[in-house]
């Protein structure tokens, strides 16, 4: 229980300590999701850890390029790995220094260590994820976003059965 407190008062402090935004000074990001198939009769578990870098596009007000390694680990009856790596554009809709929201989207190549999860079958090892959501970044450059997450072969294979994931995730900039 005592580590839970500490590990709370740790969230709260990095997500309000009075600094300026990481992602406005420096580029690199360190995102941790977890996530589950909520409306699918699917009993995944899944853990997405997503380092990241950041590119400032020129000329475009608040719009920045976001390319995300992606290790993902789904864990059914069996476990499941997913890598890859997927560009990605962030827009900013507030130019606050205090809480910044964004919509993200984009689609990247992976490779999984097996052919399907549960009863879903990817058909091969090459997939692909196809990624949006939206979020939050607070002025200690924390972010918590929502992120709808689908993986399939996008008709490489047959068959293609898909899987679609919803995702709280947390990240920081470095």
């Amino acid at each position: 229980m005592r580590g839970r407190v500490y590990l709370f008062a740790i969230f709260l402090f990095i997500l309000f300590f009075p600094s300026y935004s990481h992602s406005q000074e420096n580029n690199f990001e360190l995102g941790v999701g977890y996530g589950r198939n909520l409306f699918e009769s699917l009993s995944t578990n899944q853990l997405l850890i997503a380092p990241a870098v950041n590119f400032k596009i020129p000329d475009m007000k608040n719009l920045w390029l976001h390319i995300e390694g992606d290790v993902e680990i789904i864990n059914d009856d069996k476990t499941t790995v997913v890598a890859g790596v997927a560009p990605m554009l962030r827009q900013f809709l507030s130019d606050s220094i205090t809480l910044k929201p964004f919509i993200e989207a984009g689609a990247g190549a992976n490779i999984t260590s097996r052919n399907g999860v549960e009863n879903r079958r990817f058909g091969g090892a090459f997939i692909f994820s196809v990624m949006a959501g939206f979020g939050v970044e607070f002025k200690s450059g924390m972010k918590i976003s929502y992120r709808f997450r689908h993986l399939s072969n996008a008709g490489l294979y047959s068959p293609n059965e898909g899987l679609n994931s919803h995702y709280l995730m947390f990240s920081i900039g470095f």
